[in-house]
């Protein structure tokens, strides 16, 4: 008889997999966990772990595929309240994706030197436009709402939500190699102030309307402890 298989309860486990995943890559690091370590934290033989994914880079991407949708919550929640104009909407969207990656500071840093790494171009190339899916139409939004104000003189909103997504992907590659790589937070200030620019230049908006990334958070991810 063939086993019946709750779909709650397998999310559920599922779940604590990838619970029990993030808390090891924000202890040790990606590249450091094994297999049966997650087991362990998770509670279940090593087995089991097969049942859910089939592979520990299978997993990887489940983690970031799971943050990327928790990430597109967290930041329609930031846009959606009404009475807002779009720029406030839309430094509100910025503010809130500065803040989400702050709060899981420890995680992005335990994996910026694998998901940099040439091992994992593939599995780059593949999220990335699939977070481009999730977040363009949110800023396609915003910027709809402006071109209707009259403070986002753009044609294509659509389209434009879309460019400002890549524009935003690439500022957090090129933070990412700085930060690997060792380097100021003035290099840091230059590549963001360089990003502001280009977005500010798409939308039509004033230069120094908006702010990508605020001082003070951006030191606390320069500073010495994580």
């Amino acid at each position: 008889m063939a086993r019946t298989v709750n779909p709650a309860a397998y999310a559920a486990r599922r779940d604590a997999f990838l619970d029990a995943a993030q808390r090891l890559i924000e202890t040790k690091g990606y590249a450091q966990v094994s297999v049966q370590e997650l087991a362990q934290e998770a509670g279940v033989s090593q087995g089991a772990f097969y049942h859910y994914f089939d592979s520990k880079p299978a997993m990887l991407e489940a983690l970031i595929e799971r943050t990327s949708d928790q990430l597109r919550a967290h930041l329609s929640t930031a846009v959606e309240e009404p009475g807002l104009s779009a720029m406030e909407r839309l430094q509100r969207f910025l503010n809130a994706l500065a803040g989400w990656k702050l709060a899981r500071r420890d995680l992005l840093v335990a994996m910026l030197q694998y998901w940099y790494s040439d091992d994992n171009a593939v599995v780059r190339q593949k999220l990335r436009p699939r977070l481009t899916k999730r977040i363009a139409p949110l800023l396609a939004q915003i910027v709809r709402a402006g071109a209707d104000e009259g403070v986002f003189p753009v044609r294509h909103p659509d389209q434009t939500g879309h460019v400002l997504v890549c524009v935003i992907q690439d500022l957090n590659d090129a933070l990412g190699d700085v930060f690997l790589s060792g380097g100021t937070a003035d290099t840091v200030e230059q590549i963001i102030a360089a990003h502001t620019d280009a977005v500010e230049r798409v939308l039509g908006a004033p230069a120094g309307s908006l702010t990508l990334v605020d001082p003070a958070a951006l030191r606390n991810w320069f500073t010495e402890e994580p």
